[in-house]
């Protein structure tokens, strides 16, 4: 046997033969050095000649490295004997990071990039952007950014997005120039380029400006690029030449632009506690960052440094604001341009410092609160439920002890918190507690007992009512505290209610049937189960206590109707309906617009959405047909009797069931129909209880008839039931019956009070009135305008000078006299009757009109002069004045049903109303009417544009008609744009419910339908509390993506607090337990 050879040491001056490869190793390295070399192969002898001592070797980067070939070929050998080397691990970083803003170049060890752009650790959808790179930096850019601008990347396009440079006079050139105005011609050159010409020209040596002129084809490889333009007169200016004042522009502003940048620093100065002129210098900061260039794309460097500045300015203009309004103001503008800078966690402190620094400002915490809500990475269910109840704690605690002027404006910020409470609590899967606290809020405000109780005692007593489980408001058989209190034996707990949703789940389509079994759970969990319901045992949250609604529950001032009337408007907007808006100029008129609460389509059912929206309309609509175009899906107009209950029935919308796929709301219909009735028997108002009568007509019109006569019966001298009972029958077309009811209600003067009367006996006038308009008996409703100074129905009256005289004048005086006794609306109704006189009874002939129509331009004169007194009298945005021009426009509807008519007439006087009430659905509907046949100057983009969607008029409506007029007249793309555009404004981008929409256009839409996976990713990260939009997804994308993938999204619920009713997670371990088996059933099979 062989002895093993010694091992030899080895020292750097004896290096031992080299053994022999093997085969395949030598073609390896063989193959290795052919591919390195593969640029060489092509190229003469006499190029190898003369490169011998040099081997160029390029990377598949633009990096090179200055190797010489004994150290390529050592790298390769260490490279062969030791993969180790390929890899440089450096744990401590650059210190000339710190120094030079950027690492060390020459200490970059060699090397070449791989994936296209992408980085290791960078999230795979984003990769580097060589257009915005710098020398100091990259910049990594999501690859939909790339792949969006694709189509840019023309010849100019790298040209376009290079910052331009600053040309200015060489100051010799200057000097010498000075010279030459007394001279008796104009040189055509400068007699310094003549001089470097002749140089130039001469036979010596090449000067430095040939040198720098090389041909592209020179030697001397590419030239260099010029320091200086090619014009010898001219020369780059500095930076500092460049910006001036403004540090960090490279291009110098325009004169104006600059001037203005002046005058208002000027008038800060001068005014240093004038916000606006704070915000008027703050805002021009974005005209000088664009430098009147509007095509070209401004740099994150650019937006990061212009929202540096203003954040300073807006922290400057705070130390002089002396206002509440004035450092709401600032301060939003502050934390919006801080959204650019900051991170999320430093914007979260600034928003809890600035919410506790400003307690008494809802809209500030209102913020705050958004910001909460919306921030993905951070929310938690139970995090928000906290700040709720922080802040609704701090409120009631403050209304208590304040005065009743004070306490109000608590009061009404009480009642917006819980309406949006109890919203965010439905939204994200607890409705049994939503429900619980409007039933509290109700019983307690609504049926109280007749007794004064102090705080302590009244919530003691109330606890007792709701622990002995007798039925509640809105609930059959129902009585109410005030019931209980008197006699607790009155009514008993209801029978015990069993849970009939079974939890189907099938494993085949594992997340899909979820969904199906969450909902069937969701619908079953509306309403608070009792303790002797039999219900899911392990679901703590079906049966409510006291305890979890106590601190919520507050007691309304009984002096204060206003409050109670907000309080009514808050459970409308709870359950999905219109608010009452019975206010003149109330909160509630713009709780509707919130993004928070008007988040009807996140809950509407998904056939209807469909039907409503996503069906195109005809392409011609007759003006008879006006009222089906001026019903869109969500309105937004001021609510009237007639657009409750008018033939034209403008505001008329489907039923409950057909909104709901039956009874599948968000509330029971049962449910809210009980509560409307209770409240109408309690608490007496009569825009209540015809608010009531509205809904009935609507989804039991069987049954409407018997429900007015008792809500007469019960208040027979209220006039504005009968004119509701007077337009339901009209509607249904008993119209001698309506007619009866007209008559029979203006002979009750002498038992009704003269107030009353004075205030509604006008509006049974002009609903009487419009119906015979539009059966167009003109002749019947010009007796009844002539009647009206009388007071009774006379149908022998015949017009004369004398009875017009008297008719004009008394309802002018009666119009003025109501508008300085403080009664705006019923003014408004005196108004409209004078403009409808004046219609049938002008002759003007500035229009063009039939037989059958009526003298509309001098009608709305008396329109437009009336609103201008609204105008000077501060109510340009109230409820009055939006009825006023909303009577206006229904009679321009009226004017163009019966034709002809000019349309640049309707065009002036709807665009005059809607730069008064941008967001009004019915101007707006009649204005696309109006221009549908006149496409070519696309005037109703324009408007939408200009007026309707800038950002102090944006709301969820006015976006929702701008999606469907695209949906209808545009094309796909200009659809998903408006989309788009709404999802990114500041008034929509929360809206959970205009996210639901747009996932289900693009899963409708073929172009789009893969697409929809990354809409609901970005629904999910903006409105991470709507489970809704978790299940939408589950239902509709279960195809497009892996179970692993759905997995994780399915455990974002949980992580963030949501309920889930059928937990999955023993599904995923049994799936996880089969998945091993067969895994080990495979390897057996290998083996």
């Amino acid at each position: 046997m062989s002895e093993p050879k010694a091992n030899v040491p080895k020292f750097t001056s004896f290096r031992p033969k080299p053994t022999a490869a093997a085969p395949e190793e030598a073609k390896a390295e063989k193959s290795s050095e052919r591919k390195h070399r593969s640029r060489g192969k092509d190229e003469t002898c006499d190029k190898d000649h003369k490169r011998r001592h040099h081997e160029r070797w390029r990377s598949k980067s633009r990096e090179r490295s200055p190797l010489r070939k004994p150290e390529i070929e050592a790298s390769r050998a260490r490279q062969t004997d030791d993969s180790v080397g390929v890899f440089v691990v450096d744990r401590k970083g650059d210190e000339k990071n710190l120094i030079y803003g950027s690492i060390h170049r020459y200490s970059i060890p060699p090397f070449h990039r791989y994936g296209a752009g992408r980085v290791l650790g960078a999230p795979p959808d984003t990769k580097i952007d060589r257009d915005y790179g710098h020398e100091k930096g990259l910049v990594l850019s999501r690859w939909r950014d790339f792949r969006n601008d694709f189509r840019e990347k023309y010849v100019f396009s790298k040209i376009e997005r290079e910052r331009p440079r600053l040309l200015r006079i060489r100051t010799q050139v200057e000097t010498e120039e000075k010279s030459d105005v007394e001279a008796n011609f104009i040189p055509l050159q400068s007699q310094r380029g003549k001089k470097r010409k002749r140089v130039g020209n001469g036979d010596g040596d090449s000067s430095a400006s040939d040198r720098d002129e090389r041909d592209y084809r020179s030697i001397y490889g590419k030239a260099k690029s010029r320091d200086q333009p090619i014009d010898e007169d001219l020369e780059y200016a500095t930076e500092s030449d460049s910006s001036g004042s403004e540090a960090g522009r490279s291009m110098k502003n325009d004169p104006s632009t600059r001037q203005k940048n002046i005058e208002l620093s000027r008038k800060v100065d001068d005014s240093l506690h004038d916000v606006n002129a704070w915000i008027a210098l703050i805002d021009h900061q974005d005209v000088l960052i664009r430098a009147q260039d509007d095509r070209r794309r401004i740099t994150n460097a650019e937006i990061r440094s212009t929202a540096d500045i203003k954040i300073h300015m807006y922290e400057k203009a705070l130390e002089k604001a002396r206002s509440l309004k004035d450092r709401e103001r600032l301060l939003l503008g502050l934390m919006k341009e801080g959204e650019k800078i900051w991170e999320v966690k430093y914007q979260a402190e600034r928003w809890e410092q600035i919410s506790k620094e400003n307690i008494d400002s809802l809209l500030l915490w209102t913020s705050y609160l958004n910001f909460k809500q919306t921030e993905f990475s951070s929310f938690r269910h139970e995090d928000i439920k906290e700040v709720f109840s922080k802040r609704i704690n701090t409120l009631s605690k403050a209304a208590l002890v304040s005065e009743i002027g004070d306490s109000d404006s608590l009061y009404h910020q009480l009642i917006y918190l819980l309406l949006r409470f109890t919203l965010f609590l439905r939204e994200s899967g607890y409705s049994e507690l939503s429900m619980s606290i409007w039933q509290g809020l109700l019983e307690m405000n609504f049926f109280a007992p007749d007794l004064q109780l102090s705080q302590a005692e009244a919530i003691k007593r109330f606890s007792a009512f709701w622990e002995s489980e007798v039925p509640r408001i809105g609930e059959d058989g129902a009585l109410g505290w005030r019931c209980f209190v008197g006699n607790e034996n009155s009514s008993e707990a209801p029978d015990p209610l069993v849970d009939e949703a079974a939890d189907v789940v099938d494993s085949k389509i594992l997340f899909k049937s979820w969904a199906a079994a969450e909902r069937l759970r969701t619908i079953c969990s509306r309403a608070p189960a009792r303790t002797m319901d039999e219900v899911t045992e392990d679901d703590p949250f079906r049966v409510i206590l006291f305890s979890d609604i106590e601190d919520f529950l507050i007691r309304l001032p009984t002096q204060s109707p206003d409050l109670r009337k907000l309080l009514l408007d808050g459970i409308l907007l709870f359950c999905r309906l219109p608010a009452l808006g019975s206010l003149n100029h109330g909160d509630s008129n713009k709780w509707p617009r919130d993004a928070f609460v008007g988040n009807h389509l996140l809950e509407y059912d998904i056939g209807w959405i469909k039907e409503a929206y996503l069906l195109p309309s005809n392409e011609e609509i007759e003006a008879s047909d006006l009222a089906a175009l001026m019903r869109v899906p969500i309105s937004n107009f001021a609510i009237s009797s007639e657009a409750l209950f008018g033939s034209s029935q403008l505001s008329r919308k489907k039923p409950w069931k057909d909104i709901y796929a039956g009874d599948l709301g968000p509330v029971s219909y049962q449910w809210v129909r009980n509560t409307l009735k209770q409240l109408t028997e309690t608490h007496l108002s009569e825009d209540f209880a015809e608010y009531y009568l509205a809904f009935e007509f609507l989804n039991e019109p069987l049954t409407i008839k018997k429900i007015s006569k008792s809500l007469l019966k019960q208040h027979p001298t209220s006039l504005r039931l009968y004119n509701s009972y007077a337009l339901i029958e009209w509607s249904r077309g008993n119209k001698d019956a309506a007619r009866g009811v007209f008559s029979a209600a203006l002979n009750l003067r002498g038992s009704v009070a003269e107030n009353d009367w004075d205030r509604y006996s006008i509006m049974l006038w002009i609903s009487w009135i419009w119906a015979c308009l539009a059966e167009q008996d003109n002749n019947t409703a010009l007796q009844h305008l002539l009647s009206i100074a009388d007071g009774t129905t006379n149908a022998t009256v015949t017009l004369s000078p004398a009875l017009l005289l008297r008719a004009k004048q008394h309802l002018t005086s009666q119009r003025d006299y109501l508008m300085f006794s403080g009664n705006p609306r019923s003014s408004v109704a005196c108004t409209e009757s004078l403009m409808l006189l004046r219609y049938l009874t002008g002759d003007s002939g500035n229009e063009t009109k039939s037989t059958a129509q009526g003298d509309i331009s001098s009608a709305l004169d008396i329109c437009t002069s009336f609103s201008e007194i609204l105008v000077s009298r501060e109510l340009t945005h109230s409820v009055s004045h939006e009825l006023l021009l909303q009577s206006a426009a229904r009679l321009l509807v009226h004017h163009a049903r019966i034709r002809p008519f000019r349309p640049a007439l309707i065009r002036e006087h709807l665009t005059r109303f809607l730069n008064f009430f941008p967001q009004n659905t019915m101007f707006l509907s009649l204005y696309t009417w109006n221009e549908s046949r006149l496409r070519i100057d696309n005037r109703v983009r324009n408007i939408l544009l200009s007026t309707v969607l800038t950002p102090e008029n944006d709301t969820l409506t006015s976006r929702l008609f701008s999606i469907r007029y695209e949906i209808q007249h545009g094309t796909i793309h200009s659809v998903r744009s408006a989309f788009e555009h709404a999802l990114s404004s500041p008034a929509c981008k929360s809206s959970a419910g205009l996210w639901r929409f747009y996932i289900l256009y693009c899963l409708e839409t073929s172009q789009f339908h893969s697409q929809a996976k990354d809409i609901w990713y970005r629904a999910i990260k903006s409105c991470p509390w709507a489970k809704e939009l978790y299940i939408v997804g589950f239902e509709k994308m279960c195809d497009m993506l892996p179970f692993e993938e759905l997995k994780s999204i399915w455990r974002i619920m949980g992580e963030k607090d949501l309920r889930v009713h059928v937990d999955l997670q023993e599904r995923f371990e049994d799936i996880a337990e089969l998945e091993k088996a067969a895994g080990e059933q495979r390897q057996l099979g290998y083996k």
